[in-house]
């Protein structure tokens, strides 16, 4: 537990090394410049997001994926319109690639928000490329200094190191359903090499 308000949670080996080379399989010839959304309308905005996208089709390996993701939140996985993920989605953030600060929660959204998010690391062969939170406190312990940049100071808050295999789970809404304004982040630009995530809604 990293943090309990926002509810931020760092996960080891979440995905295995099979996995990531399956993902990173799936996804190569899939990806397409990442758009920024509002609602159901997205755009390119290479002021706000500078990356690449794939969004993976559903298989036996990419629905073990989404299931563990929900058994780790405590969902039934009934299919039922409360208990859904998106389809997987892959970014790709080659040097200079970056997506700034952001909430994952859309206030244009009726139904179907993001209530939490994972972010789980494919790659983190390169320089940059953190996943800042400006709003989190930094932590005590120095352990997490293995998963936390401890020596970035550009930025506030904190910044989560891309791992592979390992992944950071937040929750984007309070209890009463309102969204949580604490979970602002950002995929800091890379400075060199290549980072790939995952995103699990």
């Amino acid at each position: 537990i990293f943090s309990r308000d926002p509810l931020v949670l760092y996960i080891h080996d979440f995905v295995s090394q099979d996995e990531i080379s399956y993902l990173l399989n799936a996804s190569a010839g899939r990806f397409s410049p990442s758009l920024v959304w509002t609602g159901s309308s997205g755009e390119i905005d290479p002021l706000g997001r500078i990356s690449e996208s794939a969004t993976l089709p559903p298989d036996p390996i990419t629905d073990g994926i989404a299931q563990r993701a929900m058994r780790f939140r405590g969902w039934s996985g009934n299919n039922s319109p409360a208990t859904t993920t998106q389809p997987l989605k892959t970014q790709r953030y080659g040097v200079g690639g970056f997506y700034t600060f952001h909430h994952d929660w859309d206030k244009t959204v009726v139904q179907g928000n993001r209530v939490a998010t994972f972010m789980v690391y494919l790659v983190g062969n390169c320089t940059g490329g953190g996943t800042n939170f400006p709003e989190l406190a930094w932590p005590d312990d120095e352990r997490w200094c293995e998963v936390v940049d401890c020596d970035e100071t550009r930025y506030e808050g904190v910044t989560f190191k891309p791992v592979a295999g390992n992944a950071v789970y937040w929750e984007n809404m309070h209890l009463n359903g309102s969204f949580h304004l604490g979970v602002e982040h950002a995929a800091l630009p890379v400075r060199s090499g290549e980072k790939v995530g995952l995103n699990i809604w």
